[in-house]
């Protein structure tokens, strides 16, 4: 068994070096150029082809794109001896008076690995390794043309949003005034939010990013994000749907109340959703464990919870057979593929049953009073404070 195990994990290792190989086995550089279209405009660029492996082989070179005729290649093919690294090919282009279409007009140079007995290019199966050379010609729009883009700067904060604004002119003309309108709404089509933002000149050919923000409070949940970009009469658009912080369910209480042991208990649990969308198919599992041993288990049934509000979920437990004393309940809070627990130590005794939340550092709590993150945070900043003094009269000592 051993073996099997052992050329298993070979051959595993053996084929991810094999496809390392075949992936790494050519380079070319650089992997792109990029032109502004000038009528007539003429050129000849250098590429340098590499043998990562440094071994011998083939290699044949073609050209894809509809504009491929605008390139004229120095080489079709070339030959690596043993331990020779790289190559160094040519090619020239030549720019028409016009194009018809505006826009990026990319031709690819292929440099493709060939087999010893290749003859046409006809025959040239894909499965070979090859690169690619990105020739990229932009033609610019007719007069004013601004293509925008919209994105969010990742802070990981919940009470304040960046919008990140691109807008590229691809027009052949300026762009004197500009500005820009954010509205954001919630995915149930409730207006939230408007951004007006004001935007610089922009040059022909030339692109700007701009910033604009949006400042709590702020509900958790996803939004939709449309631009509108208004530039010298002319309109572009841009859309973004995005998250504020996490789709998550929280217990904030459990209470069991007129709890007799022997009997079966009614297990009232609170969940929160601070989501501004529905959460569906939420159940609590609860599992009774003494030490290590599983003692008994139970759940609610599935709720749908609704967006932005604390629901009740209902469990019952038949605590016949379990004995007075101390317990850790494992709380697992099930919604949507995802599971959050929490393990709360409780004691159990004839009439009653006592959740230590705060031992155990839990969010499930009982009844009001004060979070119990805040009660960690004093806490710690307690015993951080008595260290600190503590070495202090050490080191003077």
């Amino acid at each position: 068994m051993k073996l099997i195990k052992k050329m298993g994990i070979g051959m595993f290792f053996l084929i991810i070096l094999i496809f390392i190989s075949e992936v790494n086995a050519l380079g070319i550089s650089p992997a792109r150029k990029i032109v502004d279209f000038e009528p007539g405009l003429e050129d000849e660029i250098e590429l340098k082809i590499v043998n990562t492996e440094n071994k011998e082989m083939k290699v044949v070179i073609y050209l894809e794109g509809k504009d491929a005729n605008l390139v004229n290649l120095k080489n079709y093919k070339l030959e690596f001896s043993e331990g020779e690294e790289s190559k160094t090919i040519r090619y020239s282009y030549s720019l028409p008076d016009k194009f018809d279409i505006p826009g990026d007009h990319d031709i690819k140079i292929v440099v493709r690995e060939i087999p010893k007995d290749y003859d046409t290019l006809d025959t040239l199966v894909g499965a070979t390794v090859s690169v690619v050379h990105q020739f990229k010609i932009k033609v610019p729009y007719p007069g004013k043309y601004v293509v925008s883009d919209l994105s969010i700067i990742e802070t990981g904060r919940t009470d304040q949003i960046d919008f990140r604004i691109i807008a590229s002119n691809f027009g052949n003309q300026k762009i004197v005034n500009a500005k820009g309108i954010i509205n954001i709404q919630s995915l149930t089509d409730d207006k939230v939010f408007t951004i007006n933002t004001k935007l610089d000149s922009i040059g022909s050919q030339d692109k700007k990013e701009f910033q604009a923000t949006w400042n709590g409070p702020i509900e958790l949940g996803r939004y939709y994000a449309e631009l509108t970009l208004t530039y010298d009469g002319k309109v572009s658009y841009a859309e973004l749907i995005f998250e504020v912080g996490e789709k998550n369910l929280e217990v904030i209480d459990i209470t069991v109340k007129n709890f007799r042991l022997g009997e079966i208990a009614k297990f009232n649990i609170l969940v929160d959703n601070r989501w501004s969308e529905e959460i569906n198919d939420a159940f609590v599992e609860l599992i009774i464990l003494d030490l290590s041993e599983e003692i008994d288990r139970f759940k609610s049934a599935s709720e749908n919870i609704p967006p932005l509000s604390v629901m009740e979920l209902t469990a019952f437990w038949d605590s016949a057979g379990v004995e007075e004393g101390e317990y850790n309940f494992k709380i697992i809070l099930n919604y949507e593929g995802k599971k959050i627990e929490k393990i709360v130590k409780t004691v159990i005794s004839l009439n009653s049953i006592k959740f230590d939340f705060f031992g155990t550092g839990a969010v499930v709590a009982n009844g009001p009073g004060m979070d119990t993150s805040k009660i960690v945070i004093i806490v710690l900043i307690i015993i951080n404070i008595g260290w600190f003094i503590y070495f202090r009269k050490r080191k003077k000592r």
